[in-house]
């Protein structure tokens, strides 16, 4: 690659990775919760546990996922990434991995975590989820940064078709000082989430979630589902800091889902995601 074009995808991804809320820009934690605004910090039974570990804890089986996508159709910014759950007597146990850039500019992450139920009463319990692991970020011509990484979070029902979840991410990055925000990644930045989600009826969610990290100020998400038919489900999402609105589906057959979503930026454009879940 020549020096010239080099330089100029290295400033087109430092441009999208220092814009506002920046960590929110890898579409990444599953094409479903893509399609609802981001929002599933109180979504259960989900293979990927990105906005809330302790989603692993209500799956009643093995569930293996994919995802891809590519943040405002660039290339330079796709993304691949994988996730398998394996409920166990003790807990659920999950692996996760994901790669995200180019070449010259490249971050990895690996995960392990696992989540299970605790029995508050004999009819109310409340799940709690961990995941550990690491990232590293490098860039061509530069050293390589590698950040720890420790994600917490709980979910509980609080009425019939409502849920609550909470969620801290990135929670060894609260005791470092200001200089590290220049090494490490802005997807590693330390944040919290809150968020509901309410199900009227089992063809219809509603979910609604307040993000906020230590670099940004307050992101509010809010997503809708609809299951018109038992095979097809139809998905569509809003969010803040920056704005974006989202679309989605998801098609059902047997032990497989397929789900695409498309996020619109405000101002940087589309990014399309495609995912595949197999039940085991």
């Amino acid at each position: 690659m020549r020096p010239l074009s080099r330089l100029a995808l290295l400033l087109a991804a430092a441009t999208v990775w220092a814009a506002p809320a920046a960590h929110a820009q890898l579409a990444e934690g599953g094409a479903r919760i893509l399609a609802l605004g981001r929002a599933g910090a109180a979504l259960g039974g989900e293979a990927w546990g990105h906005a809330n570990p302790a989603a692993w804890a209500s799956l009643d089986q093995t569930r293996a996922a994919l995802q891809a996508s590519q943040a405002f159709g660039l290339s330079e910014l796709r993304l691949g990434a994988l996730s398998a759950a394996l409920p166990t007597p003790l807990a659920t146990v999950a692996v996760h991995a994901r790669t995200y850039g180019f070449s010259e500019r490249r971050e990895t992450r690996v995960l392990v975590g696992a989540g299970r139920p605790l029995p508050l009463s004999v009819t109310r319990r409340l799940d709690v989820g961990l995941a550990v692991g690491v990232e590293t970020a490098s860039t061509e011509g530069y050293d390589h940064h590698t950040a720890l990484l420790v994600h917490a979070g709980v979910q509980g029902d609080v009425l019939p078709g409502l849920r609550a979840g909470l969620a801290a991410r990135n929670l060894l990055g609260l005791g470092l000082d200001d200089t590290a925000d220049l090494r490490r990644s802005a997807s590693t930045v330390p944040g919290v989430t809150v968020g509901v989600a309410y199900a009227p009826s089992d063809r219809a969610t509603l979910v609604l979630d307040a993000d906020q990290d230590l670099d940004f100020g307050l992101s509010v998400r809010a997503g809708a589902e609809v299951v018109p038919v038992e095979a097809l489900a139809l998905r569509a999402g809003v969010s803040t800091m920056p704005v974006r609105f989202t679309t989605g589906l998801g098609v059902r057959a047997s032990s497989l889902r397929a789900d695409l979503a498309v996020e619109s930026h405000e101002t940087l454009g589309l990014t399309p995601a495609v995912g595949l879940e197999i039940r085991l």
